[in-house]
């Protein structure tokens, strides 16, 4: 057993989520084991956060399952504290949890909870049975397509019924059908690589998100609410700017669900409010650790050092936050604002306060921290060998 404090073994480090959660450890001087597959990124930007203890290149599992699960069970130490901060990871830890809590501690949902969760078909039959409003679903063959097209009223959005094993960016991940023709011709993209694509009502209006936190007993340890003031894409996507907020309603719904999941670890329950009517509709649930991470820990829930605590079965109180705290991500907030521009650039009242999330000192940047400046330009580099 450790002598020492336990690390944390953190996994996706050349994601932006992953960054966030090693140095939310590393600022309460948790010891960070950053992880990540060999060839998945050229510039591993956590590798080179100054909160970082060690850096391991494990193989994809992909060339290997069990190259792979040799690779993580090098890593660490026995009791170390495995923290896996994207979904794909997390579905492999749970695929060999057996062998790998016979050295790390962990606390995760069980695979039947993470697979339901993220399944936007099998939520959407939660939902129902709970009497929590979401977008009409249809999840339809490739002969009940036809018919489902005509059916629908438009616009809708066609999407991947999970996200397991999906990469690139959120913009990726669903289209806007504006008419049948559009919606069979998206179908049919997405049923190419993954099989079945849901397609849902598009609800205009503001993005929130619920983010909570349970014990290995199912007990609510952290609940966090935020609402996106900007998004990318501007359709609907991650936040770009986001601010703290308190919405009773959402906090009990996104409780709900997840209770109904027996859930065990974070999540984050996705929220669309219309614009017209004012309601709130549950889209989907994030089964991990999300990319507004640092706005609550910036308002005053760290929801990564409270996992690690909660994994090694200490006790703390239910964290508050304050409310109107702001978060910018620089590159995707300036994303944002070009394709705000593009789409209207006569609205100057639309996009011109936006301007504003640039300048405003008040606002916490999500990216740029000035304690661990290095991975941002990492993350720089990577974007701009995309491009």
């Amino acid at each position: 057993m450790h002598t020492m404090t336990p690390a944390a073994i953190v996994t996706d480090a050349s994601e932006r989520v992953g960054l966030h959660v090693i140095r939310a450890l590393g600022r309460q001087q948790v010891p960070v084991r950053a992880v990540e597959l060999e060839g998945r990124a050229q510039q591993v930007m956590g590798f080179s956060s100054c909160y970082t203890m060690h850096s391991c290149l494990v193989p994809h599992w992909q060339r290997g399952e069990e190259a792979w699960l040799a690779g993580m069970l090098g890593v660490g130490e026995r009791g170390d504290v495995l923290l896996p901060s994207c979904l794909n990871a997390t579905v492999r830890v749970l695929k060999h949890k057996e062998q790998l809590a016979a050295k790390y501690v962990m606390l995760l949902p069980s695979h039947h909870s993470l697979t339901v969760a993220n399944d936007k078909w099998q939520l959407h039959e939660i939902c129902q049975e709970l009497g929590i409003a979401m977008p009409r679903t249809w999840h339809p063959t490739a002969d009940e397509l036809a018919q489902v097209a005509n059916e629908v009223s438009y616009p809708v959005v066609v999407k991947f019924r999970h996200d397991e094993d999906l990469y690139g960016h959120a913009d990726k991940r669903y289209q806007i059908a504006s008419d049948a023709q559009e919606l069979i011709a998206y179908w049919k993209q997405f049923d190419a690589v993954q099989e079945r694509p849901v397609i849902q009502d598009y609800i205009e209006g503001s993005g929130f998100g619920f983010e909570a936190l349970y014990d290995a007993e199912g007990h609510l340890k952290a609940g966090f609410c935020h609402r996106r003031l900007m998004e990318y894409p501007i359709t609907g996507g991650p936040s770009a700017v986001c601010e703290s907020v308190k919405v009773p309603e959402i906090e009990k719904i996104g409780q709900q669900v997840l209770e109904r999941l027996s859930w065990r670890g974070v999540a984050m329950v996705e929220f669309k409010r219309c614009a017209r009517t004012g309601k709130f509709y549950l889209l989907e649930i994030n089964p991990r650790f999300w990319g507004s991470l640092p706005l609550s820990e910036a308002a005053g829930v760290n929801f990564p050092h409270l996992l690690y605590k909660a994994t090694l079965g200490e006790t703390f109180p239910m964290p508050d936050y304050r409310v109107g705290v702001r978060m910018r991500l620089l590159p995707t907030y300036l994303l944002s604002l070009a394709s705000s521009f593009r789409a209207s650039p006569l609205a100057v009242r639309e996009w011109l306060p936006k301007l504003g999330y640039l300048l405003d000192p008040r606002i916490c940047e999500g990216l740029f921290a000035l304690d661990d400046l290095k991975p941002a330009f990492a993350y720089l580099r990577t974007r701009m060998q995309e491009s």
